[in-house]
């Protein structure tokens, strides 16, 4: 009888231990899991959209601007808007903006060349496309077709 009993309490000893193990695994994955939505949470609310609102882009190709006879206006825009989103991102990152943005004198250089083609354009394009790269920003998908 002695041994029964001392078996019986093994025994439930050993589901006790199999049970508290289960239960920090169980909360470990937790744990994980709950830090990983915090994370992907956290980028969803703090990081900006990368994306140019406002720049349209007709379904022939075309834009409002250009064909009103003057595409410096959506280049303008278009130019203006990824720059801002730049600006913010080497702001938020603590950098000077002034180091990876173009200068007003390229800006208006690209803006008077009235295509994204030109010499000038393509130097505040490059400028953009490494502040992009180097901020983690996705390029713009809506371009003006100039």
């Amino acid at each position: 009888m002695i041994r029964a009993e001392g078996m019986v309490e093994a025994e439930a000893v050993a589901r006790l231990t199999r049970l508290v193990r289960l239960s920090v695994g169980f909360n470990i994955v937790m744990l994980v899991a709950n830090g990983a939505m915090f994370y992907g949470l956290l980028i969803f609310v703090v990081n900006e959209p990368a994306t140019v609102e406002g720049v349209s882009v007709a379904a022939s190709g075309g834009s409002s601007a250009s064909v009103n006879g003057d595409p410096r206006e959506e280049l303008r825009e278009f130019f203006k808007k990824t720059n801002s989103l730049l600006e913010r991102a080497a702001r938020r990152h603590g950098s000077n903006p002034m180091d990876v943005c173009p200068t007003r004198e390229e800006f208006d250089a690209a803006v008077e060349s009235r295509t994204l083609h030109s010499p000038e354009s393509e130097i505040v394009l490059q400028k953009l496309k490494e502040g992009y790269d180097y901020y983690n920003l996705t390029w713009p998908i809506a371009q003006p077709h100039l």
